[in-house]
């Protein structure tokens, strides 16, 4: 008698990639959706199901991303990208046009939507969106007016449908919070750690087409011409480097995807009398990516506003130094790994474009911060916590347990943690002016706790097996005389080995109560 546990039925998502579009208009988001549920589906091979809902633009990108049980359904015809009526693959169908309750016809559990726009939910499927920035809120002088009336609308009916909305790193989470107050328990993050794919790419590709680079290092900015990108004030910065440059000044590698800005800008480099510095590489496909990081001599960053910033984890995979500024995400993801600039102003840039063109001890100190502070990022603690946020997504709510609930406990700092399972000690430096209990909770569950005292500064440390866990530190519940309180963390630290440390956290946060 086979007394085995029958297997639980698979867990069906729809996934929207209508917006997807084939080549780089999309910017970093699509290679990070593909790996993440590339990644998805190797953790849970057996209890997940894709459906794809594509257009025809980009149907081929998405049937190289599918598996052998996933199904794609073609439901927006591309004039300029046909697909046929009858296609080779079985797990291949067109429903041309869509009805509005698509969802609920393909039996799917989920509704995903890792490009924001909620177009196919329908009451009765739970649905979880990804909203990649709120840019329109916190830089709107870089968008038109339509721009700007658009994203309102599809993000006001994305938060408005979303059963839970995913961001892409702890700064997402806290602008969700600050520009649309959404509850937290509605919200989770999941950082885009996908530094080590270009150079997969390459070594599976052994005919990869020689890539035309300057010969001495140079400097290197990948990045879409979009306003908020801030060409500007990188070439107005490099043109000044340019001048104070002792010898041949390094060179500066643009790529992005080709579009009406691009010929503005290469006038604008016409005219600071840097044209033949500047090299506008255009579009490059993911494996010619790798021959440039590889022989790139820095990465400059001068963006104004990241969702999360893919480019700062490729530099510091291929052992690249790091320029640059610290607005929004930028400063979760570098941390101490990068050579801080004010991106605003082309002098704080051009200063430090030469300081890490001349100097090799500072190059070789952020390479090393930077191979460091990689143990905190890792896809498969990325894949975890979105399959974690499918099932919870379909699950009622006496199904699971609920994470608690922590009214009056003041939140006083979160930070990632390495991505490993080994043991590291993890210190947290406080100051507080009363006595106070404090709980250490890794992922929502308490895992040590400590007492501040009356001292100016003070020191406590712990031994984890962190696994990529969000570290939260909160106020006790119960503590005394709280409208007297005042308590700060001042740094967290995580450690390893000797010289093996990484600043989880350094920025002073008062919290009175």
């Amino acid at each position: 008698m086979d007394k085995s546990l029958p297997k639980p039925p698979r867990l069906v998502v729809a996934v929207d990639l209508l917006p997807l579009r084939p080549g780089g208009e999309n910017g970093g988001l699509k290679p990070a959706i593909f790996s993440l549920l590339r990644t998805v589906r190797r953790q849970a091979p057996d209890a997940i199901v894709f459906l794809f809902l594509t257009n025809s633009a980009s149907h081929a990108q998405v049937r190289e991303l599918a598996g052998p049980n996933d199904i794609l359904v073609c439901i927006l015809e591309d004039p300029e990208y046909p697909v046929a009526n009858q296609p080779d693959e079985p797990n291949e169908y067109k429903l041309l046009p869509p009805p509005p309750n698509l969802v609920q016809l393909l039996d799917a559990d989920l509704l995903y939507c890792p490009f924001g726009a909620t177009t196919f939910h329908v009451q009765g499927v739970p649905t979880i969106a990804l909203i990649a920035d709120f840019l329109h809120r916190d830089y709107p002088f870089t968008l038109s007016a339509g721009q700007i009336a658009e994203r309102e609308a599809y993000i006001q009916k994305t938060l408005s449908d979303a059963t839970l909305v995913q961001c892409i790193s702890r700064a997402g989470v806290e602008r969700a919070q600050a520009n649309y107050q959404v509850a937290s328990d509605r919200l989770f993050y999941t950082y885009l750690p996908i530094h080590a794919r270009l150079a997969d790419l390459q070594s599976a590709d052994d005919k990869a087409r020689p890539v035309s680079l300057p010969t001495s290092p140079f400097f290197f900015y990948p990045a879409n011409l979009w306003l908020h990108k801030n060409h500007e004030v990188l070439l107005c910065g490099y043109a000044r480097y340019v001048r104070l440059a002792q010898g041949e000044p390094w060179p500066l590698v643009l790529t992005f995807h080709e579009d009406l800005r691009a010929q503005y800008l290469r006038g604008l480099a016409r005219t600071l009398g840097i044209e033949r510095n500047v090299h506008f590489m255009g579009f490059l496909p993911e494996q010619d990516l790798h021959q440039v990081w590889r022989r790139a001599g820095a990465l400059v960053f001068p963006s104004l506003h990241e969702g999360f910033g893919i480019p700062l984890l490729e530099a510091m995979h291929y052992r690249v130094p790091i320029i640059s500024g610290d607005r929004f995400s930028l400063k979760e993801v570098g941390g101490d790994a990068v050579y801080l600039i004010d991106a605003k102003k082309p002098v704080s840039l051009s200063d430090a474009l030469l300081a890490v063109s001349t100097r090799p001890e500072l190059r070789a100190r952020l390479v090393e911060l930077g191979q460091q502070r990689l143990h905190l990022f890792d896809i498969n603690v990325a894949a975890r916590t979105l399959l974690d946020a499918f099932r919870a997504a379909t699950r009622k709510a006496d199904d699971f347990p609920r994470p608690p609930h922590y009214r009056n406990a003041a939140e006083l700092v979160v930070a990632a943690t390495p991505a490993s399972t080994d043991a590291w000690t993890i210190e947290i430096q406080y100051a507080a002016k009363d006595t106070a209990k404090c709980i250490v909770y890794l992922n929502d569950v308490p895992f040590a706790s400590f007492a501040s005292g009356n001292a100016a500064a003070e020191r406590f440390s712990f031994v984890c097996r962190p696994d990529g866990r969000t570290l939260t530190v909160r106020l006790g519940r119960n503590n005394r005389a709280a409208s007297a309180r005042q308590i700060a963390i001042k740094k967290v630290m995580a450690r390893h080995a000797p010289g093996d440390e990484i600043l989880l956290y350094a920025e002073p946060l008062t919290i009175e109560q």
